[in-house]
C-alpha cells in the first residue's frame, strides 16, 4: 500500500469526520475517497469537503460492501452497536481496517470480528483515540 492511503469512511458523524479532517490535513498521507453515512448533511459534508466522486457515496454501509473494492482501507466509525456487520463484511471484502473502539459491544461480537480479521489477513486496528486528550493526559500524570 503507497501513499496516500484511500479510505472508505463507515459512519459520517464526529468521529468519522474526525477521521477525515487527518485526510484533509495530510493529503499526502490519506485521502477520503467513499462515504457509507444514513444521514444526508455528514454524507453531503464529507462528499463537499473531500470532492467524494457520486459513484462513491451511499446512504448504507450495505451499498458500498456490494461493490468492488475501490479504497485500500475502511475507516468504521459507525455507532458503538453497529461495529460487528460491517466491520466483518469489509475484513472479507480485503480492506484493511481502523475500526473506532469499542470494538463491539460483546465478547461473541469481537470473536465474530477477529475470526473475520485472522481469516482475511487484513491490517487491522482498533482505535483508541481518548488516551491523547488532554484531559486523558491530566489525569495520567495525576495517577502516576
Amino acid at each position: 500500500m503507497g501513499y496516500p492511503v484511500t479510505f472508505l469512511i463507515v459512519g459520517g458523524g464526529h468521529r468519522g469526520c474526525g477521521y477525515a479532517a487527518f485526510a484533509k490535513k495530510h493529503p499526502e498521507l490519506a485521502r477520503v475517497v467513499g462515504v457509507a453515512e444514513p444521514r444526508e448533511f455528514y454524507r453531503r459534508k464529507l462528499v463537499q469537503e473531500h470532492g467524494i466522486p457520486p459513484e462513491n457515496v451511499f446512504s448504507d454501509w450495505r451499498q458500498a460492501a456490494e461493490r468492488k473494492r475501490f479504497a485500500d482501507a475502511v475507516i468504521i466509525a459507525t455507532q458503538d452497536r453497529q461495529h460487528t456487520e460491517p466491520a466483518v463484511a469489509f475484513a472479507s471484502l480485503g480492506y484493511d481496517m481502523l475500526l473506532e473502539k469499542p470494538m463491539a459491544n460483546t465478547e461473541a461480537d469481537c470473536r465474530k470480528i477477529a475470526a473475520a480479521v485472522k481469516e482475511s489477513g487484513i491490517l487491522f486496528a482498533v482505535c483508541h483515540v481518548l488516551r491523547y486528550t488532554d484531559y486523558t493526559r491530566r489525569l495520567k500524570a495525576i495517577l502516576d
